[in-house]
């Protein structure tokens, strides 16, 4: 029996209780993002610079939707046993991770003479992207770690509690980004 399988006290596996944290943890940073949001509305209502680069938040939403199909499909291979597929998934996502992060100083570097931080709009932007590249830069640190734990040989198709975990986290990710881009780009 595996350590994921094994049963604890009330009657929950240790997969379950991993699971329960994990998702306790990401309602927890949701609230933080919801936050933010909020934040943005009593400031500003729906006021937003013409200068805010709708085409460029396109292509960053891409990318990130882009790198959850790939964590999605690395999570599908190791439940195959697939290792070269879960590596291979990782490593597309850790990239399309690392492509987003440069984008994103790109647009910082542009938008700093278009709504510097001193500005109402461009104070609630850089707080909001930056603390988003901050929760996608730890994703691609915690999914670096379940990639160098897959090289060694830690996952099964039976046992793989760190990828599935890793990947949820990333998803988050996307997801937030989703309503990042909503909030600040589009409305």
């Amino acid at each position: 029996m595996s350590s994921e399988a094994a049963v604890y006290e009330g009657g929950y596996t240790r997969f379950q209780m991993n699971r329960m944290g994990l998702w306790f943890f990401i309602i927890s940073e949701a609230f933080m993002f919801l936050a933010l949001h909020f934040y943005r509305f009593m400031a500003l209502g729906t006021e937003r610079p013409e200068e805010v680069n709708v085409l460029l938040g396109g292509v960053l939403t891409v990318i990130l939707l882009a790198s959850s199909v790939t964590a999605h499909r690395a999570e599908q291979a190791i439940a195959r046993g697939d290792t070269e597929g879960l590596q291979r998934g990782l490593l597309a996502t850790i990239g399309l991770g690392v492509l987003f992060l440069v984008l994103v100083a790109y647009e910082w570097s542009i938008a700093f003479t278009e709504f510097p931080p001193s500005t109402p709009y461009g104070s609630i932007f850089y707080l909001t992207t930056g603390t988003h590249a901050l929760h996608l830069l730890s994703g691609i640190g915690v999914l670096a770690l379940v990639y160098k734990a897959a090289k060694r040989g830690a996952f099964t198709a039976e046992s793989h509690w760190g990828v599935h975990g890793g990947v949820l986290y990333w998803h988050f990710v996307d997801v937030v980004w989703l309503s990042v881009f909503t909030v600040l780009y589009l409305l």
